[in-house]
């Protein structure tokens, strides 16, 4: 193991040990988002969970911390799979694994994965038919917040294409068939000018600017690349669905089509859905959403593109993909377009990108820059439940705190399982 290596492993244990307590990590942050995947307790817990075989107690600590959040759900808003059941659900099957290997029964955890996997299939064959307000019935148009990776079917859908292939297959395929269903004929549904995913003036994802006719998302977080990431590993690995395929290449080639200068804007105007390149109004996002982050940017972008190419044996999308990656390495880590060590905006998700993508420049690059920026134990015991989301109240938490910074340090560092059932980092549709 490098130095650097090193580091990184002493640096993800010593998050994970000041993370050791439930009811600290919960004091942490207001009590809606406590039993949460993306900032809370079910988060906390899939790190505990994956660190098992590597630290004794870590099995216990993840029970300890799900069976918390548990008792938190209360009546969380139930779509997606960072909020609600379906992030413990995501969590459970992600963590259930390493937990049986861990000390003491891990029976409830599997019931609880089996629970957990037939409910949020029932809930994405809720969410791929609701008639969403706005939109005609039968058109195959959907709001970010329904095709998205954070509230809608491409998370869900993630998550039971992992479910399919680690032994729950009969309780997943219905959520998993209807997700894959919906986002392919949104896809397949849209027009030249105007692709399925297309947001209205006013719909754009987060704060982005006001754009007159409206404009596509790029990104994988909120934009097409989540959904073409789902696709694409349905297309490799799941069950047959007609038409996937041919959406699989029509999403590819439209993101091939409004590339900047070998990175992604967030989204695409008109303008550029025409294929009429950049320019003024062209929507480049600069100012809005981070460039170079896996949430908006080119690493998240890239990876779905990668997907693509495996799924449909087209080497040109890798080729964009890895041109992208390598444009990244190229610039010092202190010039990206990030926000500090997290996975969604930061350093980590770049990181994570990288190691999938076997890119070693910009795997050193991202490790050092995540090195660099990551939390020591005191920063991350410190919060309080009235601070901004952007300060304490998300500093433990697996989507953009501490949680998930050690998750990418200790993969970086070889402490995770090398071909779990149920990688991790599909939560980031990444694999």
């Amino acid at each position: 193991m490098t130095a650097e290596r090193e580091t990184a492993a002493t640096v993800a244990l010593r998050i994970a040990d000041a993370l050791a307590d439930p009811v600290m990590v919960a004091r942490t942050l207001p009590a809606e988002r406590r039993h949460t995947l993306g900032d809370g307790l079910a988060g906390t817990g899939l790190m505990h969970a994956l660190l098992a075989g590597a630290v004794p107690g870590a099995a216990g600590r993840a029970r300890e911390h799900w069976r918390l959040a548990a008792e938190m759900l209360g009546d969380a808003r139930p779509d997606g799979v960072y909020r609600g059941p379906g992030g413990l659900a995501a969590a459970l099957l992600a963590g259930a694994g390493q937990v049986s290997r861990g000390e003491g029964p891990a029976d409830a955890v599997r019931d609880g994965v089996q629970d957990g996997v037939r409910w949020l299939s029932a809930r994405t064959e809720v969410l791929a038919g609701r008639p969403w307000p706005g939109r005609a019935p039968a058109s195959a148009a959907l709001p970010w917040t329904a095709y998205d990776v954070m509230s809608g079917l491409s998370g869900t859908g993630r998550v039971l294409l992992a479910a399919y292939g680690a032994g729950w297959a009969t309780e997943a395929a219905p959520g998993l068939l209807a997700a894959q269903a919906a986002l392919t004929r949104m896809v397949l549904g849209g027009t030249p000018d105007r692709p399925g995913w297309w947001q209205p003036a006013g719909h754009l994802p987060g704060r982005a600017p006001e754009q007159g006719e409206g404009a596509a998302p790029t990104g994988a977080a909120h934009g097409i690349a989540g959904p073409l990431a789902l696709l694409a590993l349905g297309e490799s690995t799941g069950p047959p669905l007609p038409g996937r395929r041919a959406a699989v290449r029509a999403a590819a080639d439209w993101l091939v089509s409004v590339q900047e200068h070998g990175s992604w804007p967030p989204w695409a105007t008109s303008a550029a859905a025409r294929r009429t390149g950049p320019g003024p109004g062209s929507g480049s996002g600069r100012g809005f959403g981070r460039r170079d982050a896996w949430c908006y940017g080119s690493p998240g972008v890239a990876r779905a593109l990668a997907l693509a190419s495996t799924a449909l044996g087209d080497p040109e999308y890798a080729r964009v993909a890895g041109l992208a990656l390598t444009a990244l390495a190229g610039r010092p880590g202190t010039t990206w377009d990030t926000d500090g060590a997290g996975l969604c905006h930061g350093s980590a998700g770049v990181l994570v990108c990288a190691l999938r993508a076997g890119h070693r420049p910009l795997v050193e690059s991202a490790a050092r820059l995540t090195l660099s920026l990551a939390p020591g134990p005191a920063t991350v015991r410190a919060g309080s439940p009235d601070a901004p989301a952007s300060g304490a109240a998300s500093r433990c938490g697996f989507l953009g705190g501490a949680a998930g910074t050690a998750l990418a340090l200790a993969q970086y560092a070889g402490l995770l399982p090398q071909s779990p059932p149920v990688p991790w980092d599909c939560l980031l549709l990444t694999v």
